[in-house]
Formats: C-alpha cells, sequence, structure tokens
C-alpha cells in the first residue's frame, strides 16, 4: 500500500521527470563547453551535477515524507521534507560559492570564445526545458504545499538565473570585446542565489520549530467553526472555543482547539458537533487534521 501511494504521486513523477531533465541538461551544457571552451559554461556544466543530486535528494525525500504513519510516527513523516529541504538549500549556496570563484578566476585570466552561435544555442536549450520543469514543480508544489517541491523549483530557477547571466555576460562581453563583463555578471547572480538558499534555509527551520499555519488560513478555519457552531441544531447552548492552535509539517497542517458546550449536552451530541465542524473544515482544507477537546460548562440561571 505505501508503494503504490508513491508510485501513484504525481510528486514523484514529477521529481523523476527533472531527474531525467537535469541530466540532459548536465550533457547538453558540458557539449557547449568542448565546443566554446568557455569558463563560464563549464562552471554552469559543474552547477548542473549539483541540480542531478538535488533532484535525487528531492525524489529521496518525499518518497520518505509520503510514507503513512506508523507506530513510531503517528503524526506521518512529513517533517523530513524540511530537513531535505535544509539539504538542498546547501547545496544551492555550494553552487553560489562555486560561481564566485569560476567568476574570480576569470578576473585574472580573460580569454575569448569560440563557436559562440553553436554554444549560446545549446545553452538556451537548457534554459528552455529547466523553465519547463521549474513551472510544473513549482504549481505542483503549491498546491501539495509540499516545501521539497517548492524548494526544488527555486533551486532550478537558480540555474536558470544562473545560465542566463552566462549567455547575457557572453554576449556582451562578445559584443565590446570587454570579457570582464562575464564574471561581474556571475558575481551579481551568485549574490542572488545566495539569498534564495538562505531563504529556503529560514523557512525550513521555522517549519521545524512548529510554525503556526497562514493567517489567512488560520482565519479561514476559524469562520467555519463559527458557521457550523451557528448553524447547528440544539437546544444547548453553545460557548464557543479556546486555546486555539496550529502547526504545519510539510504538507500536512494540524489544528487543535477546545469546545465549550452546555454541561446537559449528551455526549452522542457533542460528538456529532465535532465530527460536523472536522467535515465542514477539511471540505476546504483536506490537509488539515483537526483535534477537538470538549468541555462542559453549566449554563448559569438569571
Amino acid at each position: 500500500m505505501e508503494k503504490d501511494i508513491f508510485v501513484n504521486s504525481k510528486a514523484s513523477n514529477l521529481l523523476l521527470l527533472s531527474l531525467f531533465i537535469s541530466i540532459l541538461i548536465c550533457v547538453i551544457k558540458f557539449l557547449a563547453y568542448f565546443i566554446t571552451k568557455s569558463v563560464a559554461i563549464y562552471s554552469d556544466a559543474i552547477e548542473s551535477i549539483i541540480n542531478i543530486i538535488s533532484a535525487t535528494i528531492a525524489f529521496i525525500g518525499t518518497k520518505i515524507a509520503l510514507k503513512p504513519p506508523d507506530e513510531e510516527h503517528p503524526y506521518g513523516h512529513t517533517k523530513v521534507e524540511y530537513l531535505f529541504s535544509i539539504l538542498e538549500a546547501i547545496f544551492i549556496l555550494g553552487a553560489a560559492i562555486s560561481i564566485f570563484k569560476e567568476a574570480y578566476a576569470k578576473f585574472i585570466v580573460s580569454h575569448s570564445i569560440s563557436n559562440l552561435k553553436e554554444g549560446t544555442f545549446l545553452v538556451f536549450l537548457t534554459i528552455l526545458l529547466n523553465g519547463f520543469i521549474s513551472f510544473l514543480l513549482y504549481k505542483q508544489g503549491k498546491k501539495e504545499n509540499a516545501p521539497i517541491l517548492i524548494a526544488h523549483a527555486s533551486h532550478i530557477f537558480t540555474d536558470i538565473l544562473t545560465t542566463g547571466g552566462v549567455i547575457l555576460g557572453i554576449l556582451i562581453a562578445k559584443l565590446f570585446n570587454f570579457w570582464i563583463l562575464d564574471p561581474i555578471i556571475a558575481i551579481i547572480i551568485s549574490i542572488n542565489i545566495l539569498y534564495i538558499g538562505y531563504k529556503i534555509i529560514k523557512d525550513s527551520v521555522n517549519s521545524l520549530l512548529d510554525i503556526s499555519l497562514p493567517i489567512k488560513d488560520i482565519e479561514s478555519i476559524k469562520n467555519i467553526i463559527e458557521e457550523t457552531i451557528k448553524n447547528f441544531p440544539t437546544n444547548y447552548k453553545i460557548f464557543g472555543i479556546h486555546d486555539f492552535k496550529t502547526r504545519k509539517a510539510g504538507r500536512k497542517g494540524f489544528v487543535e482547539f477546545h469546545l465549550v458546550v452546555q454541561d446537559e449536552m449528551s455526549v452522542k451530541m457533542a460528538h456529532e458537533l465535532c465530527d460536523e465542524i472536522e467535515r465542514k473544515i477539511k471540505e476546504k482544507h483536506p490537509e488539515i487534521s483537526v483535534i477537538i477537546h470538549i468541555e462542559a460548562k453549566e449554563e448559569r440561571k438569571n
């Protein structure tokens, strides 16, 4: 059953496609390097190797995250996505440092590039391939609320920025015969990549510390609770809720609160009320798990 869940996952299929495209892109970039002898294209090809490692990490991380809950992990394995997101961010930071080192080397030794048209065509083809898979991964990551997919899409997007900067630098340097522009652009791109990696690590660490759900989701859930209580058919008093808490764990969310009802309400009716609240919440937020604690309160007579 566990295997079927993963095999049928659109996320896993996209990550497999991403891995295949990453390998194809790496081959194309090294081919572009061999025909141009461009150090910038070579560094871009090296980063593609990191993308292959990254895609493998994302694939394994998602496979673990999709495992169903067990005795040792009753809340599931979704938080492992944050650990793998941090690991992927480290590769992003490593790629940025690698680009910076290559750019610094080009400050010292400048050179011209041969077979420019053929090389730039091949490199531009990799931008189209990366843009395609990055869009699909980001869209699915948002749909499933999967941080590892979003992190991987962000990583691929950094490769698009890097490759675009390499092409732009080469073309401008060729146009003005001023090759120092290439490493300048590369350094700017490396700084941007460093920021993306930092942001992924920051978001993942916050989530590991049980960060609450987004404000808009909290407001939506509270409105659902209020409406359900208001429309629930009962002659007994429902006083409301308190100790409302939420937390996020990967693509899953958890909501917990105390529901205060009149002490004369039967256990059966209180249970039906809880079921109705949970059903309404899951209709709009299927990824949310709901825990409700019932409290009895005496109705005071005037």
